[in-house]
């Protein structure tokens, strides 16, 4: 057996370089013609902010009282949102009301928030490691 090269499953430089996500309209599963550019999860920014995210609970948890302080649920989502939104580098075919719409970070979290089933298929595109190996 011929030993494979580890550096063919380099997950992190792929999740650097990015990805194109294909996003389909979540009833018919047609492609809308929308690509959404995203870093992975094992890319540098996904993990800054992440740990940014996990230190800020961790101090919210400890200031609090370890067994009393709890996060709620809605933070949890805006802070998943956010990093989806910080994972999001470009986009092409985002339109809303016959307007295009710039890709920033601030239009990227409103789109995440309006429009769930495409943060769902960006969160899964971006999970994927599969999509960030270069063959």
């Amino acid at each position: 057996m011929t030993p494979i090269d580890l550096a063919t499953l380099d997950t992190v430089k792929g999740s650097n370089e990015g990805f194109d996500v294909q996003i389909y309209n979540p009833a018919t599963n047609e492609d809308l013609d929308i690509k959404i550019h995203v870093l992975g999860k094992d890319s540098d920014e996904f993990q800054k902010v992440s740990r940014a995210q996990n230190k800020k609970r961790m101090q919210k948890i400890t200031k609090g009282g370890f067994r009393s302080a709890s996060i709620p649920t809605e933070e949890i989502e805006q802070d998943s949102i956010a990093l989806l939104a910080a994972c999001t580098k470009s986009w092409s075919g985002v339109v809303i009301n016959g307007v295009p719409i710039e890709c920033t970070p601030e239009n990227a979290v409103m789109v995440y928030e309006r429009f769930p089933w495409i943060r769902e298929q960006v969160d899964t595109a971006i999970g994927d490691r599969a999509n960030f190996i270069r063959s």
